[in-house]
C-alpha cells in the first residue's frame, strides 16, 4: 500500500467519522425531542445495582458517542503524524478503527425502534455488530504480529484476510434479535467461545509486542500502551454504567496516545 493511498484513504475514513457523528447527534437529538424514541427492553439479568455499575442508558449514548469522536480525532491525527510515513502499523490501525466505527451502528437501535421488530434490517445490524467485536481485535493483532518486515509487503492482502475472516464469521455466527443486550448489541451465539477469542488474540498480540520490543530493545512503554487501548475498547464496547464509561475513555485514550506516540517516535528513528 502506497503512502498516497494510505493518506487518501485515513482522509476518507475522517470524513466518513465526522459525518456519522453529525448525523448521529442530529438524528438522536431529533427522536428524543420529538419523543419518537423508544429505549429497547435489554436483558438486564445478573446485572449489578450498585449505583456505580448499575445499567443506565445515558451511558451506553456516552459510550458510542465517545467512538464516534474517537474515530474522528484519531483518524485526523494519523493523518497528520504519518502523512510521510511508510508504517504499516498505521494500515492495520485504521483497519481498527473501522470496527469501532461499524460498533456504533448500535445506536441505531433504539433510534429507530428497531428492538422487538425481528426485521431483515435489524438481523443485519446484528452482524454488523459482530463484524466489529471480531474485526477489532484481528485488526490490533496486525498492529503487533503483521507489521513486521517478514509481512511488510504482504499488508494489503492481510487486511483483506483479516476483513473476510472477520465477514464469514459474523454471518455464520447464529443472532437473536429478540434479545437485545445492554450495551444495544444484538444478542449473539458462542458468547463465551468469542469473548475467549477476543482475549487470548489481544494477549497473543501483546506478547508478540512485548517480544519484538525487547528483540530490539524498545521501551515497553508501547506494550503498556497497548495493553490500556486493548482493556479501554473493550470496556467502552461494553459500556453501560458511569464506571465503565469513565474507566474506559481513560484508558482508550491514554493507551491511544502512548501508543501512537511510541510508534511515531520508532519511524522517526528509523527514517
Amino acid at each position: 500500500m502506497t503512502i498516497r493511498f494510505r493518506n487518501r484513504m485515513t482522509l476518507t475514513l475522517f470524513i466518513i467519522s465526522i459525518s456519522c457523528l453529525m448525523l448521529g447527534t442530529f438524528i438522536t437529538l431529533y427522536q428524543f425531542l420529538s419523543g419518537n424514541m423508544v429505549l429497547p427492553d435489554v436483558y438486564t439479568k445478573y446485572l449489578s445495582e450498585n449505583i456505580l455499575l448499575k445499567y443506565n442508558p445515558v451511558w451506553v449514548f456516552a459510550g458510542i458517542f465517545l467512538m464516534l469522536l474517537y474515530s474522528c480525532v484519531t483518524t485526523i491525527i494519523i493523518f497528520h503524524s504519518f502523512e510521510k510515513t511508510q508504517a504499516p502499523d498505521i494500515v492495520f490501525f485504521l483497519l481498527f478503527i473501522v470496527a469501532c466505527l461499524a460498533d456504533t451502528s448500535r445506536l441505531l437501535v433504539p433510534v429507530f425502534r428497531l428492538s422487538g421488530t425481528y426485521s431483515l434490517f435489524l438481523l443485519k445490524l446484528g452482524n454488523i455488530h459482530l463484524f466489529a467485536r471480531l474485526l477489532a481485535p484481528l485488526a490490533l493483532m496486525g498492529n503487533t504480529v503483521m507489521s513486521t518486515d517478514d509481512f511488510r509487503q504482504s499488508t494489503d492482502r492481510n487486511v483483506i484476510i483479516l476483513i473476510i475472516i472477520a465477514l464469514f464469521f459474523s454471518e455464520i455466527i447464529p443472532l437473536n434479535t429478540a434479545v437485545i443486550l445492554p450495551n444495544f448489541c444484538i444478542s449473539y451465539g458462542y458468547v463465551k467461545a468469542i469473548r475467549a477469542f477476543c482475549f487470548i488474540t489481544c494477549a497473543f498480540s501483546t506478547i508478540c509486542l512485548f517480544r519484538m520490543n525487547k528483540k530490539n530493545e524498545y521501551k515497553q512503554i508501547m506494550t503498556l500502551g497497548f495493553i490500556l487501548l486493548c482493556i479501554g475498547y473493550t470496556l467502552i464496547f461494553y459500556c453501560y454504567n458511569i464506571t465503565a464509561f469513565i474507566t474506559g475513555t481513560l484508558l482508550l485514550g491514554i493507551g491511544t496516545y502512548i501508543y501512537l506516540n511510541e510508534v511515531h517516535k520508532h519511524y522517526l528513528w528509523v527514517d
